[in-house]
């Protein structure tokens, strides 16, 4: 299965989504998971901030040689499911990828508590007591859809 993680600058959080399906997927022996990221408005070839370098490190994840890339129509066609960060990014590839809608789910419901419409947050910018706390929140939805993408969920 290929799984497209899709944020706004593919610089934080779909880049760790990205490093933590990938690792998961390792840690079980599931060569039939792969992940790649992309971002609905990113700089080609952009670096991730250091702050989530540092919270990626922390955790066994290396985000020091991730270039950020844009989502493209051969990512969405490359992709089964495009796990987003926000309904704007589903309304975005709605509006530029009509043909990928369908391989749309949002992230933020495989978090306990987490609801159709939520967001998981953005900590572009923030400090990095912001990229630690959010981290922990996309954690929690990625340990929720790795489980269901293992059967352990309804």
């Amino acid at each position: 299965m290929n799984i497209l993680f899709v944020c706004t600058g593919n610089l934080c959080r779909s880049p760790m989504a990205e490093a933590l399906l990938k690792k998961f997927a390792s840690r079980a022996g599931r060569r039939d998971l792969h992940a790649r990221s992309a971002g609905t408005h990113a700089f080609a070839g952009s670096s991730s901030p250091s702050e989530a370098q540092q919270v990626a490190s922390a955790v066994g994840l290396d985000l020091i040689s991730h270039e950020a890339q844009p989502v493209t129509s051969e990512l969405v066609d490359w992709a089964d499911e495009i796990a987003v960060m926000s309904p704007e990014h589903a309304d975005f590839i709605e509006m530029n990828f009509p043909e990928g809608i369908e391989k749309v789910i949002e992230l933020v419901q495989y978090k306990p508590g987490g609801r159709p419409g939520d967001t998981l947050k953005d900590p572009y910018g923030m400090t990095l007591f912001h990229y630690r706390q959010y981290f922990g929140e996309l954690m929690e939805a990625l340990q929720g859809y790795y489980a269901q993408l293992n059967g352990d969920r309804g």
